[in-house]
């Protein structure tokens, strides 16, 4: 089976003996990949779809993982076992993200992984905003550009800066982001007349040009 860069990216970030809930599992490819390379001692694939679900399970058969990884039928976080103590949803709007992690008590949780379809802004704010603190961030091009972030229970305090360029990032694919949000940004001002609007985004362009050169 062919395995996304994202997903393993996220692999890569779930604790080394987690039980995880991964949300909207699709394939079930990032469940199975957890167990198997040892990360995850049991993974419970979850989606509110019976068809993704089925695919999930011939993933599951295929890679003989059915002692490891448990299909579950689930709106959300709704019918997620109580052992599961991290939690990983990706690929979603934020709207949906939020809407999921609003539904529940989340205190079994000890980490969540979360990579939403743009809008990173807006799920930085919404996390510090819930007694919860970023404590890692990933930024991978494949495609598209996408943002993984590991949040924790507990407390930080962020700048607007920190909530558009996050604590974490740096790197080479971070500037490579941002040049291309840079340019987009350039072509939004040779089609807008708004003086509010038009200085807005010559003030973040400026940001991104000092965090560019850092």
């Amino acid at each position: 089976m062919r395995i996304s860069k994202r997903i393993r990216e996220i692999e890569k970030l779930i604790p080394e003996g987690s039980i995880v809930a991964d949300i909207g599992c699709d394939h079930a490819y990032l469940s199975t990949l957890a167990v198997l390379h040892g990360k995850a001692i049991k993974c419970y694939a979850c989606d509110i779809a019976q068809g993704p679900l089925e695919n999930a399970k011939k993933t599951i058969r295929d890679m003989n993982c059915e002692d490891r990884v448990f299909p579950v039928l689930s709106n959300g976080l709704e019918k997620v076992p109580q052992d599961a103590d991290v939690c990983v949803i990706s690929g979603m709007g934020f709207e949906t993200l939020k809407a999921i992690l609003e539904d529940r008590d989340l205190s079994q949780f000890k980490f969540f992984i979360l990579q939403i379809n743009g809008d990173v802004y807006d799920l930085r704010k919404w996390i510090i905003a819930h007694d919860m603190k970023i404590t890692d961030e990933r930024i991978i091009h494949e495609g598209h550009f996408y943002t993984i972030l590991v949040v924790q229970h507990g407390h930080d305090d962020y700048s607007e800066e920190d909530y558009i360029f996050g604590k974490y990032l740096q790197g080479s694919v971070f500037k490579e982001y941002w040049q291309f949000r840079k340019q987009k940004i350039q072509e939004i001002l040779q089609n807008i007349h708004d003086q509010k609007q038009m200085d807005e985004l010559a003030q973040l362009l400026k940001m991104i040009q000092r965090k560019t050169d850092a």
